[in-house]
């Protein structure tokens, strides 16, 4: 058999080091070009302030996606109802309200007028009613709160609300040791703040249907609107922010200050995730049955919010969310894993029930500023 020549086999060389070197080249993992540096203004809930101005995340938002955020807290409501042209006037690229019926609202009153607009939850928190040792042990003894592996649930929340609330009753009347005055459920002012109106709405929809699952329509709302007139306007002066309503409710002595308290479940957590069990100060937490859950959408205006909402759903960001900040992540749902927090008694699941409509929100609202438009 005749041997290749030597020539025939330095061209076979170069050929196969050329293809190796072509494949090496195409298969080689090819690194990220570094995101195209962008600003981003955004208003939201004040709740959220302290986690976008956590250093951490606004490394992460910086360095992998090359977002500079600018956040300015701001009522979830009162966001949404801006006008198109402030909107653009503030050269916004998002909100950040703290409810999915503010969502509703928005895109009810700017239906087209942004047409990159797009929305998504990308943090939770349900509503729960904080409360002391001295009320819980009370209505525990009342039928109102069940205690379950070692959770609190307001187990009826009608009664609470329809004999004991709205007919004045007094904690004197359930043998409440150290409580007094009437019982009602204080939180900030639900004109102003969503943590508040997130409980208004689970009022309204106790008083307005005969069951507490199903959100109330507009003639069923109409009607139990003078109730909750009546229940808002006993509640008095009002925190404007869901975060400084809580701090405020912890420093001016919690159960002896209001001894229901209504707010975001995330709130106790952050407190204690920064400063330890000691912060609890006797809290307990009572889960509503049913309750609503309070999503945090990002209402994206325009390509650079859409890449601000993307960049939020980051495994890393949204670990700092939960761990530091309490906020339960809805799109990495085993993030939420509440022994995390071993001091705290957190509810793993919790029955709901879901917002209103746009049109009985805005309904509502009106109500609350305005008593004219309760009747």
């Amino acid at each position: 058999m005749r041997m290749p020549s030597p020539r025939f086999l330095i061209g076979l060389g170069l050929v196969l080091a050329v293809s190796v070197g072509t494949a090496y080249f195409l298969t080689k993992p090819q690194e990220a070009k570094p995101a195209e540096p962008i600003s981003v203004a955004c208003v939201g809930g004040s709740e959220k302030s302290e986690l976008m101005a956590d250093e951490s995340v606004r490394r992460v938002l910086k360095e992998k996606f090359g977002i500079t955020v600018t956040f300015s807290p701001l009522g979830s409501y009162d966001q949404v109802q801006l006008s198109a042209d402030e909107l653009r006037k503030r050269k916004l690229n998002c909100l950040w309200p703290g409810s999915a019926s503010a969502q509703s609202v928005f895109e009810s009153l700017h239906r087209g007028e942004f047409p990159q607009y797009r929305a998504e939850t990308v943090l939770q928190s349900p509503e729960v009613i904080y409360a002391g040792p001295n009320g819980t042990d009370a209505l525990v003894r009342e039928g109102i709160v069940a205690q379950r592996d070692g959770k609190h649930y307001v187990v009826d929340m009608k009664r609470l609300l329809l004999e004991f609330i709205l007919k004045g009753k007094a904690w004197d009347s359930v043998k409440a040791k150290g409580l007094s005055g009437p019982i009602k459920v204080a939180s900030t002012d639900p004109a102003k703040s969503n943590s508040g109106f997130t409980m208004t709405q689970l009022e309204l929809t106790i008083v307005a249907t005969a069951d507490v699952f199903k959100a109330p329509n507009l003639a069923e709302a109409k009607a139990a609107l003078p109730t909750l007139r009546a229940l808002y306007d006993a509640q008095g002066l009002q925190a404007a922010s869901s975060d400084f309503g809580f701090r405020q409710w912890l420093t001016q002595g919690a159960e002896l200050s209001s001894p229901l308290y209504a707010g975001y479940e995330n709130q106790i957590i952050q407190l204690v995730a920064q400063q330890g069990p000691a912060a609890l100060k006797e809290v307990r937490v009572l889960y509503p049955e049913p309750t609503i859950y309070n999503d945090h959408p990002i209402l994206a205006l325009d390509g650079n919010g859409e890449r601000f909402l993307q960049a939020m759903k980051d495994r890393e960001i949204q670990t700092i969310a939960w761990k530091k900040y309490g906020m339960r992540s809805s799109v990495h749902l085993d993030l939420n894993n509440v022994t995390d927090f071993k001091d705290l008694p957190l509810a793993v699941q919790f029955r709901t029930t879901p917002p209103p409509n746009a049109e009985v929100t805005l309904a509502l609202l009106g109500c609350l500023n305005d008593a004219r438009k309760c009747s």
